[in-house]
């Protein structure tokens, strides 16, 4: 497998290095604004994340790494399950070789991790749903900036009813330095996503963040086996299969309920417009107490 580019740098987030460096850390700063200073209830396991713009939801994303980020925690690799936007593989899809590139400096891939998640049946090595996916690139340039001696596993995670269960699987396998994090959008709402069951207007803003409140309340209450049912049923996220494996994570390592750190969507982030094409946004964290 080749290295992976960036091929929404210029787009999506600053192409330039110093302008993305910017970025990342004003994103920063407007979590610490809008959402405080979270600090982790005991040591990170793994959380959700959004994957949109960084004008959009870089925010959101960035409460996550500021959790982190005040943890402490010395994060030897970030497992990634992403949302599969182009290719549905099936089986999930691990790049196991090679590196993800940013503005910023490559993300090297722990290519040993990779090989213990397949040999354990997490998934298979498969590049093809990785290219062009938003999903996880978003979340590569956060981890360079704040974490640059990390290494990465990407994971295309499909919808699938025991996404949870490889989730687990997946923390069995890896080490106590390993942190899991999962990268959905929610309510993808509008005449372009073939979902308006309430117009436009406050009437749509208000149905979207409804579906989202159920979707989050599966994953705040670790209600593993109703994740990713939840989400089919109600078109709330597209990642739930990321969504439900990270929190299966967390509850192999004894998490017990995560914890909303952020939330919003397109609409609000961005005002101005009819309320006729809105995306979710939500940023949960997974902390393990200490036993007492």
């Amino acid at each position: 497998m080749p290295n992976r580019p960036a091929v929404l740098a210029g787009s999506w987030y600053p192409g330039e290095a110093e302008e993305l460096a910017a970025a990342l850390d004003a994103c920063l700063r407007q979590a610490e604004r809008l959402y405080g200073s979270a600090r982790p209830e005991g040591e990170p396991a793994a959380a959700v994340l959004p994957h949109a713009g960084l004008a959009y939801s870089g925010a959101v994303a960035a409460a996550v790494f500021n959790w982190l980020r005040r943890a402490g925690t010395e994060v030897e690799t970030f497992v990634v399950f992403g949302a599969c936007h182009r290719v549905n593989p099936g089986i999930p899809a691990i790049w196991a070789r090679g590196a993800w590139e940013t503005p910023l400096g490559s993300v090297r891939v722990d290519e040993k991790l990779a090989d213990i998640l397949i040999e354990a049946g997490v998934g298979r090595a498969d590049e093809r749903p990785h290219a062009g996916d938003n999903a996880i690139e978003l979340q590569i340039p956060f981890i360079r900036r704040l974490f640059p001696e990390a290494g990465l596993v990407p994971v295309a995670m499909p919808f699938r009813p025991d996404a949870h269960r490889l989730g687990g699987l997946a923390a069995a396998a890896a080490g106590r330095r390993v942190i899991a994090l999962a990268s959905t959008d929610l309510t993808h709402y509008g005449a372009a996503f073939g979902l308006m069951p309430a117009g436009v207007g406050e009437s749509a803003l208000a149905w979207t963040r409804d579906n989202d409140r159920r979707f989050l309340e599966k994953l705040l209450e670790m209600d593993l086996a109703a994740i990713v049912p939840t989400a089919e049923r109600d078109h709330s996220a597209c990642g739930a299969g990321a969504a439900a494996a990270a929190a299966g994570w967390a509850g192999f390592r004894g998490c017990r309920a995560g914890r909303l750190l952020a939330r919003t969507d397109s609409h609000e982030a961005a005002p101005g417009g009819r309320a006729d094409h809105i995306v979710g946004y939500a940023a949960l964290a997974y902390a393990v107490k200490a036993e007492v």
